[in-house]
């Protein structure tokens, strides 16, 4: 069928653009949940049917968590768009609008949240009169016709990926095929300690060493150069020379011949447990040494506090430059081989200027690895 819609008078097209107002009927709250519903995942087209306030969509498996292939779905357009942000109902209630009176309208961005920091989906809607003298708007994702930039396509998947993370803590970046950062979780923002995320939003990758952290610059643009996945676990160093330790996939797609990227997710090593939060909250001083370097791997918020230590202080010097006597160390190293639960008494140095004598828990981990001491203080 063509999308050349039949000649309207002016009279009746008024009527019909006051008839499309109603599609954003107060309904939405009323809406019963098992209801079909619009998702802008994997969106190919729908038909907004004016006289009868319905929308009618193909639905694919990937706009459902459990990939079931629906086929063609109806519903009221109020309980149809529930699940869309308010935003994003005003867009399409323009959109088919703007179809009606015009004969076509778009494309408008749909997905891009309040703020519009990142592009959405653009949607088209042409206006169709059927033999009967329905009228009805006909919307598609479309890149428009003057928009030549295939790489609009990877923009599309931000509101996607919005959708799937935005109650979870866990960390995603999507950097497209040229290197320009097109998403950032919350999560992400949060992990990797960036103040604002408009700081790193639309430029390239290559240029946030600064914000990000190298790290993750480098995983990410050697997955563009080579054009393959990585998946592992490790250390992310970030900006402000802290560092995460994280399990990640780094996985590069592609479209065509232009369009691709790369999608960063990650998550603590220790999966959906923050062992690092759990270590922060103990109230007693906990320190981790490397026996080899006898350099302070981490210390928790207690010890940073008693023996007020700096991030500085513990990557600059080992342990026996700053709390430790050598003597003292060798003995609490000792008693940790062979797992004694006895507290030693030994002289802890505070970076402060003063010196007391504390009674130190030793645990031996990772002996046939990289050894760590974990020394605990007990009252």
């Amino acid at each position: 069928m063509s999308l050349d819609a039949a000649p309207i008078t002016p009279r009746s097209n008024r009527a019909a653009a006051e008839a499309a107002e109603n599609i954003d009927a107060d309904a939405y709250a009323d809406a019963e949940i098992e209801s079909p519903a619009l998702s802008l995942a994997g969106l190919q087209f729908f038909f907004a049917d004016i006289s009868r306030k319905t929308l009618l969509w193909h639905e694919s498996g990937s706009q459902s968590f459990d990939s079931e292939i629906r086929d063609l779905r109806e519903a009221p357009s109020a309980e149809a768009l529930r699940l869309l942000a308010p935003e994003d109902r005003k867009t399409i209630l323009r959109l088919v609008q703007g179809a009606i009176r015009e004969g076509k309208a778009g494309p408008f961005d749909v997905g891009g949240g309040p703020d519009h920091r990142i592009p959405g989906i653009p949607l088209m809607a042409y206006r169709y009169e059927m033999p009967d003298g329905r009228l009805l708007a006909i919307c598609f994702p479309s890149l428009g016709e003057e928009d030549g930039n295939p790489g609009n396509i990877v923009l599309g998947l931000a509101p996607i990926l919005q959708h799937f993370v935005q109650s979870s803590n866990r960390i995603v970046l999507l950097v497209d095929n040229f290197g320009y950062v097109r998403f950032a979780s919350d999560g992400f923002v949060k992990s990797f300690q960036i103040d604002d995320p408009r700081l790193i939003l639309g430029r390239n990758v290559a240029h946030l060493q600064n914000r990000v952290g190298r790290t993750v610059v480098s995983l990410a643009l050697a997955a563009l150069t080579r054009r393959a996945s990585a998946t592992g676990r490790g250390k992310f160093l970030l900006s402000t020379n802290d560092s995460l330790e994280l399990s990640y996939d780094a996985m590069y797609f592609r479209f065509g011949g232009s369009v691709g990227g790369v999608l960063f997710s990650a998550g603590s090593v220790g999966g959906d447990v923050d062992f690092a939060k759990v270590f922060d909250l103990c109230g007693s001083a906990m320190l981790v040494v490397n026996v080899k370097t006898r350099m302070i791997m981490a210390a928790n918020a207690a010890a940073k506090k008693t023996y007020h230590l700096t991030s500085e202080a513990m990557e600059d010097r080992p342990i026996t430059d700053t709390l430790l006597h050598p003597s003292s160390f060798a003995a609490l190293l000792d008693a940790g081989k062979k797992g004694s639960d006895v507290p030693q008494s030994v002289v802890v140095n505070s970076l402060n200027g003063q010196s007391k004598k504390k009674r130190l828990k030793a645990t031996l981990i990772d002996p046939d690895k990289t050894p760590k001491l974990i020394l605990e203080a007990r009252t």
